[in-house]
């Protein structure tokens, strides 16, 4: 039941010229934490792929976990400090115009996902 793997994708649009600076930023201040609470970053990926001066770019972040227990964990440690809460209401909100957050899993492991 543990053998599964959900991807967690996070989708970030930076304001207009501070591409690079978010990915940065998202790399130092988020994934050293990540990592320690057992998420694995598989891929990090920018659109358009040239960082835009006058324009926004769309970062994505694509981390992997072993089945509901690795995702309740990983969600569950984010939350239990608080270190993050500053940077990600904050600093990296200075940079952000738009955050979201998905879950994903290939559809033969959603029954042994959902069995918990």
């Amino acid at each position: 039941m543990s053998g599964e793997t959900v991807y967690i994708v996070d989708q970030m649009t930076s304001k207009p010229g501070m591409g690079h600076a978010l990915l940065d930023a998202y790399m130092q201040r988020y994934a050293p934490d990540a990592k320690q609470r057992g998420m694995t970053l598989e891929h990090t990926w920018v659109a358009p792929p040239v960082w835009l001066e006058d324009g926004s770019n769309t970062l994505f972040f694509v981390w992997s976990v072993k089945g509901a227990k690795g995702v309740w964990g990983s969600l569950i440690a984010g939350r239990r400090g608080n270190a993050l809460d500053k940077w990600w209401w904050e600093d990296a909100a200075a940079m952000i115009v738009s955050r979201e957050r998905f879950f994903l899993s290939n559809p033969s492991d959603i029954a042994s996902l959902t069995n918990v």
